[in-house]
């Protein structure tokens, strides 16, 4: 798909405020220190030292700087906001805390656990926290547009998951098409082809039941049919196979944490194109995508030093390292 920019002379102001902010984001040098780190105390100590020690503290869990990083991306998120002239681009975030929460009320009601939600999405927190007090799960029916697909879906709650993920992408190309965002519709197609991939590889190597068969998303590149044909060809022959040899996967299929990052090395370098564009959405789109990254990044070496992972492995697993 060729992508054209959506040049726009009123976004000078918040793409400058975003070149500004892309300078903090770590250089592999920023992680070859923080994987110094031996404890998740050395961790905290080191992100302190960085722009994160206005967010984070020696005394975190896990679960603390989740929620840190999340808000603190929100925060980012909503300054930027007030300078754009059109914001629809940012629903790829908006309606990802949308997605997640709508999950968590979900395994909320199935496990009778209790769950937390997060502000930042287009869905009223009023709402959802509504439908988790209530155990109500018929309601979750009654979400808007694009979650409305659960009106329709006669399957068990249990696998509504696929269904609101299916959701996300669908809107999302929608109103890429509408709104003429050829690099976020470019993102989200390679996404769903990549996506695909890791399902056939779970049916495959965790010998899922048949019916996840059913559960390829729609959109990519690669027809569904070729992931069900792969299916039933032995793994030993995938890395050569079209489907896999056009992905540029074929090396990392046995090696889930390096093909985890292959993955989204590959939507970096497609959304790199934003660089040439001074006057549009893109090089916004491209910071915060970037910028979820290096959260995750964080946290995977944060989990890797409980687990006293070798250092190999959260070298391995680090983005743009």
């Amino acid at each position: 798909m060729s992508i054209v920019f959506k040049e726009n002379l009123n976004f000078a102001t918040a793409v400058g405020k975003i070149r500004a902010l892309s300078a903090r984001l770590f250089t592999p040098a920023d992680w070859e220190r923080l994987l110094t780190a031996k404890t998740v105390k050395d961790l905290a100590r080191l992100l302190i030292e960085t722009p994160y020690g206005r967010v984070i503290s020696d005394t975190d869990s896990f679960d603390d700087i989740q929620h840190k990083l999340v808000y603190h991306l929100l925060s980012e998120m909503n300054e930027v906001e007030k300078l754009l002239p059109e914001r629809e681009f940012l629903y790829y975030f908006r309606y990802k805390i949308d997605l997640g929460n709508i999950k968590r009320v979900l395994y909320g009601i199935l496990s009778e656990k209790d769950v937390t939600l997060y502000s930042g999405g287009l869905i009223p927190l009023e709402i959802l926290e509504g439908i988790k007090n209530s155990k109500d799960l018929e309601s979750l029916r009654n979400l808007p547009y694009p979650w409305d697909i659960l009106r329709e879906i006669k399957e068990e709650p249990v696998l509504w998951t696929y269904y609101l993920e299916q959701a996300y992408f669908k809107g999302l190309i929608e109103l890429s098409k509408k709104n003429r965002y050829t690099l976020l519709e470019s993102l989200l197609v390679k996404q769903i082809d990549l996506e695909n991939i890791k399902i056939a590889l779970r049916i495959k190597t965790v010998n899922y039941p048949d019916r996840y068969r059913l559960f390829f998303y729609s959109g990519g590149t690669i027809e569904i049919k070729e992931y069900l044909r792969l299916l039933d060809t032995a793994f030993e022959t995938w890395k050569d196979s079209e489907v896999v040899e056009k992905l540029g996967m074929g090396d990392y299929l046995d090696k889930p944490i390096v093909l985890e990052k292959k993955i989204e090395e590959s939507l970096i370098e497609l959304l790199s194109v934003s660089k040439y564009t001074a006057f549009g959405y893109e090089p916004i789109l491209d910071y915060f995508f970037r910028k979820e990254i290096e959260h995750k990044n964080i946290l995977f070496i944060f989990s890797g030093l409980e687990y006293r992972l070798p250092i190999q492995i959260l070298r391995s697993g680090i983005r743009g390292l």
